[in-house]
């Protein structure tokens, strides 16, 4: 269904990028210095942090999964969607706070496990695992989409599009890093929204109404109205509630922004960045309730239910309208994408080339391997994105990964008598089996699977975290010497 034509969509590329990658370079330049590249300069206002956020978590499934999930499984599918989105900005607010006051000069969560059990390798690795895991996982997931999005609307070729989408989002990113992310954060949602609340209401009304959207509650095949459907709450409600809470718990773009945004707001940041990112796959939602209507009384046909959002746009609206939508998309995967690339820049230079190859690194050499390592997982994400596999499937599975440092992460931030071989275990054994079988669960399509694999993940942790806190002998840990500015330098040295 080519909507627009490929010259349409190479020019609406080129020109986003351009203008992208022109703001960064004159408003930010060339970053210089550590803590502007990789922490903001730790003072990021609330509003901006909020915005900044709030897009960041407008990645692949937002844009795509939410219209998915309300024209096939109706009003219980955005439910169970939405609602664990939002909340998991709360449940993360506190750890995020815990973290800042534990190593205000801290960078990435992993590193303050570093020093929670020093001398210990393998709780470190292990968590560089899940949290490398995951940002991997959204370079994978937001190049994909944001390529199917333009192969199905123009025609143009799907490896060309995934490879344009990592280009311009890893340009600026390069730039200077955390600070050019966050300038274009607040951008990109502004836009987002504002292209939203013009075309869904415009939608609305092409159709006809409200009432096509009411018509459409039940999904494509008009079953699904119960929010509660016992049926839905288990196969969809169980493994999209634990992966979407334990997201932002295994995010190092979620730390970073903990750590950049003024330690004062950092409470506020996410409670109201969890607000201003619900208003996008509740609004985004009505096109899947929309389409659900119309192929019903057969006035559209949709031959993926992974873009029938761009779908009814293109039906109901004029071509301008798609060229709306399409920037809308790509800006909510470039600000996933940017924010990702930083969070492996941080852990890239930090945890890894400074912890383990040059520990007295200076700011040169320590943002030489920040770029080197952004450009290195940009390569790697893209060619897997190449490979095509399913929306859905990705992110479920790493969704499993992401459950896999759930409660290795809150007890190393809270609890004394957690031991390094415990956090170790925990995760290594919640990769092997969980993530593993999350995989093929999603491969096969069995739901009991599914919420076995997504139970599993997290239930590992928590029994192995627990084992290991109540078996052990040795002293408790004391948090009290973690609160100086000078200790993570310090350690990592």
């Amino acid at each position: 269904m080519n909507l627009l034509t490929p010259k349409d969509v190479i020019t609406l590329v080129i020109a986003y990028g351009i203008t992208l990658i022109s703001i960064v370079w004159f408003k930010t330049r060339t970053e210089k210095h550590t803590e502007g590249f990789l922490a903001a300069n730790r003072n990021v206002p609330l509003w901006r942090g909020a915005l900044s956020i709030a897009v960041t978590w407008v990645w692949a499934p937002a844009i795509f999964v939410c219209s998915l999930q309300s024209y096939t499984k109706g009003l219980p599918g955005i439910f169970w969607f939405t609602a664990p989105n939002i909340i998991c900005f709360f449940v993360f607010a506190p750890l995020g706070i815990r973290l800042r006051k534990l190593v205000p000069k801290g960078y990435t969560l992993p590193e303050f496990v570093s020093v929670r059990f020093p001398g210990s390798k393998g709780a470190h690795i292990a968590f560089l695992l899940v949290f490398f895991g995951y940002q991997q996982g959204a370079i994978v997931i937001n190049t994909l989409a944001g390529g199917t999005l333009l192969n199905t609307i123009s025609g143009i070729n799907i490896d060309l599009a995934i490879i344009a989408m990592a280009f311009i989002a890893l340009s600026y990113s390069l730039l200077s890093g955390l600070r050019a992310s966050i300038l274009t954060d607040v951008i990109q949602m502004c836009m987002l929204l504002g292209i939203a609340f013009v075309l869904i209401p415009w939608c609305i009304s092409a159709a006809g109404g409200w009432q096509s959207v009411v018509a459409g509650l039940g999904g494509v095949d008009g079953q699904h109205r119960n929010i509660f459907d016992p049926w839905l709450a288990f196969s969809l409600g169980i493994p999209m509630t634990l992966s979407l809470i334990s997201g932002p718990i295994g995010d190092q773009v979620f730390f970073q922004r903990a750590i950049a945004v003024k330690e004062k707001d950092i409470a506020k940041t996410f409670v109201y960045g969890g607000l201003l990112f619900g208003l996008v796959p509740i609004t985004l939602s009505l096109l899947g309730f929309i389409g659900a209507d119309r192929v019903s009384h057969g006035l559209l046909t949709v031959s993926d239910p992974q873009v029938v959002g761009p779908i009814v746009v293109g039906s109901l609206l004029p071509k301008g309208a798609l060229y709306a939508f399409t920037l809308m998309a790509f800006a909510g995967l470039c600000s996933t994408l940017d924010s990702s690339l930083c969070a492996i820049s941080s852990l890239g230079s930090i945890d890894i080339y400074r912890r383990y190859m040059h520990p007295h690194a200076n700011d040169r050499q320590t943002l030489k391997a920040a770029r080197i390592c952004m450009l290195a997982m940009t390569i790697l994400g893209t060619a897997i994105a190449l490979c095509k596999p399913k929306l859905l499937w990705c992110f479920l599975a790493y969704g499993a990964l992401a459950s896999a440092g759930l409660f290795p992460t809150i007890f190393a931030l809270y609890w004394k008598r957690l031991t390094a071989n415990g956090v170790c275990w925990a995760i290594i054994l919640s990769l092997i089996i969980g993530t593993p079988l999350s995989i093929y669960a999603n491969i096969v399509d069995n739901p009991y699977l599914i919420v076995a694999a997504s139970a599993l993940s997290v239930l590992i942790g928590l029994l192995v975290c627990l084992f290991s806190g109540y078996t052990n002998k040795g002293d408790d840990f004391d948090y009290a010497h973690l609160v100086q500015p000078e200790a993570v330098a310090v350690e990592s040295a």
